[in-house]
């Protein structure tokens, strides 16, 4: 028993620096919020749960009265139902990306930021190449870019897709900008009055990060969209997945408690 115990204790030490890691690399790009924030967080506490000389000195200081006793098993409750809440929405998360598109729909591309030099930034540039390439595998798809002007982007996030979609050779009659939108509700409200107006059919294909996808599903529906929803995601470079995973952990039970937001 002892043996198994000490195996656990190293996997979770081990798993806690690992963890440590993959949160704090996108800080150092100036990548920080409240994935990596939590990420950093969790790993700081399996730390503490896996390393013996420790966990026995916290164990012996939060066991000295029955408060600091109660709030030392409350807090490693909160920690285990958050990583079993987070194991569950994942899987979610993951199913929501395989929702097959129909031929020739209208792709609706989620905007992102916007490099103050006026270029895409990775993101938004993988979504780019994501709806790109289901353009020219469907000849009669038209495309929505949903995205409005932040305060720190030279231009709105549509017109930046549509420039770089109109330089790699897409056609601009197969193009609607919709540049009003801050966030992703309001991408999906504001997409909707384009479909109408241009009558491109009740048919969309969502192109965003896999991350990302059960939020625009879940926005899908409360938006009373009626018909066929597909899902390409757009390819994610692996040092900000995690960060942005956390991230949507939180997010979505926002989203459900306020989706008007």
């Amino acid at each position: 028993m002892n043996i198994l115990l000490n195996v656990l204790r190293t996997i979770g030490v081990l798993l806690s620096l690992f963890l440590l890691y993959i949160f704090i690399v996108p800080m150092t790009v100036r990548v920080v919020n409240v994935g990596n924030i939590a990420g950093v967080v969790f790993a700081v506490w399996l730390f503490c749960l896996s390393f013996k000389p420790l966990q026995s000195l916290i164990s012996r200081v939060m066991h000295q009265n029955g408060f600091l006793t109660f709030l030392y098993r409350a807090v490693n409750a909160g920690f285990a139902a958050f990583a079993v809440y987070g194991i569950i929405i994942t899987c979610v998360m993951l199913l929501a990306c395989h929702s097959q598109p129909a031929q020739n729909s209208t792709v609706v591309v989620l905007g992102a930021q916007v490099r103050p030099e006026g270029v895409p930034s990775l993101i938004l540039r993988g979504r780019i190449n994501a709806a790109e390439d289901y353009l020219k595998a469907n000849p009669g798809a038209k495309a929505v870019l949903a995205g409005g002007k932040g305060f720190d982007e030279p231009m709105s996030e549509a017109k930046c897709m549509y420039d770089v979609m109109v330089a790699d050779g897409i056609s601009p009659d197969r193009l609607y900008i919709e540049d009003k939108s801050t966030n992703t509700t309001e991408n999906f409200r504001y997409t909707r009055a384009v479909l109408e107006e241009n009558n491109l059919g009740d048919d969309i294909t969502v192109t965003t990060d896999g991350f990302h996808m059960l939020r625009a599903m879940l926005i899908v529906k409360q938006q009373g969209y009626t018909g066929r929803v597909g899902a390409i995601c757009a390819e994610t470079r692996l040092e900000f997945l995690p960060t942005y995973v956390v991230r949507e952990w939180f997010a979505l039970p926002f989203q459900l408690v306020r989706p008007g937001r």
